[in-house]
């Protein structure tokens, strides 16, 4: 694993690489079988289940007081609360190769209110103010959440954080503000009233990028009696004769089947839908060129296991979809991509479209009018526009990427570079004389100092604009960054209760079936407040952990499948033709080769032997670490094994998987 630098600012993206799967035998943390619970089994425990899977044989059989059914923040969480309230085994199933899901990606920012870190700062806040900011968020843009569920998520937020801080969260560095405090104003969205943001950052020697998920990792390996078994998906909910959810049905990407059996019943913290562009096509068909980056087991099957136990879903939220207007699309893909912005229009630079137009004031606060002005735009692309030193002047902000896009950062590659307008216009393939007229427009605005037909200010106003600095587009070098909407997590999804227990869409509950995180529906409205999204999945995990181990299961529910169940055909996997070179009679040797990859370059050493490859070496690479492990790992065999970059990608790891046969294609020109 390789050292994880501590950064000095937060960038102003988040990076996404892609999920992936491999042949991996089940993680198990414990040398033995566990014993028998010593609970004891009361009539609310489902009793012996009496179904089709009684018939069936699996290949591998195993039962806990609870099963959960995804491994990311919200699964991992859930797990360790289940065993301070008494669970004496509990199974993790995931379907990805590693745990942590979308928050294993990526550091990012925790809310909470009166916290250890604001008390430290001389902050003062209430649970009461921070339900109400979150509400206020939730209910902009013709949204309208679920209020249970934020007061429930507010409410348990403190002690979800400060539990997960004093864990070892708080021996991590943080992003501080301009005084050196770590209760910051949120970066990259619209602020709270009140410094209620924290960004957790990681050590030197890290091997996780988010310090959380490092956490619990550590502690999960602590513990004997929590099973997880990695790349193994959930596939269907099995229930007994009184209607209780009694297991789960798995599959595993070696073939094997899985059962698992329930004591007290099973979470779902499957994630959302994101990844999905069926699902979302099939509730709004006004989206252009919208492309993802979250991760690919974000495919909403989840959703559809438990309508098939009569789950409900919330319809109307299923049509939103929120995106951002920082859509950077990965090289060879058309559907996904990295969130990401130089951040230059907070210190000069303009957006502009493919017409060589500006359309909004780039600096406004709320970062959905840029959102907004982009969806709107031809085509939905948009450019930023700026140069050397409107580029250098985003260093040390907090909204600015000056590392990320500085000459030899890693997506210095992604932008256009020109030396005059003329010549950036025709790279761009927008209208020269337009574009000239809209940067000459825009000069005299700055040089008048009294603002634009926008309303962009030019002057710094400290809490009130996100203006960073002033500057005219004038230079030596002009460059450019193409940008579209992008889709980081769905909106609907799943009914629940007050206590996290599913719902049927007249509020029934089906007994010992829990939900939390993203797969549950409505819950933020349309725009999710700074920092919930993080702490939401710590949170909801402490809730449906402790309800699930100590609230009692009732019975003699009737299964039946939800009347609006998804159609199996939304969750299929289109199947393509193979790219790729055959390789016969080389010339022995030894030769390297490079292509990009999702971070980075990917550097490989290929041997020829007898005129045969004989082996393919990764020699550098600075991909994922543990996403992008099984794709290291085996592209290189199955590139020998077939004398042929025709090979299958891993599932998820896709850009990796890509990188590493270019690499070997260009090593053998």
């Amino acid at each position: 694993m390789k050292k994880l630098k501590v950064l000095s600012c937060i960038m102003a993206f988040m990076m996404i690489a892609t999920a992936c799967s491999s042949n991996k035998a089940p993680t198990d943390n414990s040398s033995q079988e566990q014993p028998e619970s010593k609970i004891e089994v009361v009539s609310t425990n489902p009793t012996p289940e009496k179904n089709e899977s009684d018939s069936k044989e699996y290949d591998v059989t195993d039962s806990a007081d609870v099963v959960i059914v995804g491994g990311g923040g919200t699964g991992m969480s859930a797990a360790l609360t289940a065993v301070e309230n008494g669970a004496e085994k509990v199974i993790i199933v995931e379907k990805l190769p590693v745990l942590g899901g979308f928050m294993r990606m990526k550091t990012g920012q925790f809310s909470a209110a009166n916290t250890t870190i604001q008390k430290e700062a001389g902050i003062e806040d209430s649970v009461e103010k921070y339900e109400a900011e979150i509400n206020k968020f939730a209910n902009l843009n013709g949204g309208h959440p679920i209020e249970y569920l934020i007061h429930a998520y507010a409410t348990n937020a403190t002690e979800a954080w400060e539990w997960a801080y004093n864990m070892g969260v708080k021996d991590y560095p943080f992003l501080k503000d301009k005084d050196g405090k770590a209760a910051i104003m949120n970066p990259g969205h619209m602020p709270y009233e009140i410094n209620r943001t924290y960004i957790p950052l990681a050590k030197e020697d890290s091997t996780i990028v988010n310090p959380v998920i490092e956490v619990f990792s550590k502690e999960l390996a602590k513990h004997d009696n929590i099973k997880v078994y990695t790349e193994v998906e959930g596939r269907k909910l099995l229930t007994n004769e009184n209607g209780q959810i009694s297991g789960v049905e798995a599959l595993g990407v070696d073939g094997k089947t899985y059962k698992f059996d329930t004591k007290k019943g099973v979470i779902m913290a499957t994630g959302g839908y994101a990844a999905n562009p069926k699902l979302f096509e099939k509730y709004s068909t006004d989206l252009k060129n919208l492309i993802s980056a979250a991760l690919s087991s974000d495919d909403g099957y989840g959703l559809r296991m438990m309508q098939e136990v009569g789950a409900g879903i919330t319809e109307e939220a299923m049509r939103w979809i929120e995106t951002y207007p920082k859509g950077m699309v990965n090289e060879g893909s058309t559907t996904t991509g990295v969130n990401g912005s130089t951040g230059t229009y907070y210190t000069g630079g303009i957006l502009v479209n493919i017409e060589g137009n500006r359309f909004l004031d780039e600096c406004a606060w709320d970062d959905e009018v840029r959102n907004a002005g982009l969806k709107a735009q031809p085509d939905s692309y948009m450019f930023e526009i700026f140069t050397d030193k409107i580029l250098e002047d985003t260093k040390g902000t907090l909204r600015g990427a000056y590392d990320s896009f500085k000459e030899g950062g890693e997506y210095r590659s992604r932008l256009v570079e020109a030396n005059s307008i003329e010549e950036l216009a025709q790279k761009l393939n927008i209208n020269v004389e337009n574009f000239k007229a809209t940067v000459e427009k825009y000069n005299k605005a700055v040089e008048a100092g009294t603002g634009d037909e926008f309303g962009r200010e030019f002057v710094k106003k400290p809490g009130k604009n996100r203006v960073e600095a002033v500057n005219k587009i004038e230079g030596d070098k002009f460059y450019a960054l193409k940008l579209q909407p992008i889709v980081l997590s769905s909106r609907g999804g799943i009914m629940v209760n007050k206590d996290n227990q599913v719902i049927t869409a007249d509020g029934t509950v089906i007994p010992g079936l829990y939900a939390g995180g993203e797969v549950v529906g409505q819950m933020w409205g349309k725009t999710i407040a700074p920092g919930v999204g993080m702490n939401g999945s710590i949170t909801w995990g402490r809730i449906t952990g402790k309800n699930i181990m100590t609230m009692p299961m009732a019975d003699k529910y009737d299964v039946k499948p939800a009347p609006d169940i998804f159609d199996m055909s939304l969750f299929e996997k289109e199947k393509a033709e193979i790219d790729g070179i055959d390789f016969t009679n080389l010339k022995d040797g030894t030769y390297t080769g490079e292509a990009k990859g999702m971070n980075d370059v990917v550097k490989v050493e290929v041997t020829v032997k007898d005129g045969k490859i004989s082996s393919v070496e990764i020699k550098e690479h600075k991909e994922s670490a543990g996403i992008s492990d099984p794709a290291i790992k085996e592209i290189p065999t199955k590139i020998v094994n077939a004398q042929s970059t025709k090979v299958d990608g891993i599932t998820g790891a896709t850009i990796t998987s890509k990188a590493i046969k270019e690499a070997v294609e260009n090593a053998l020109k």
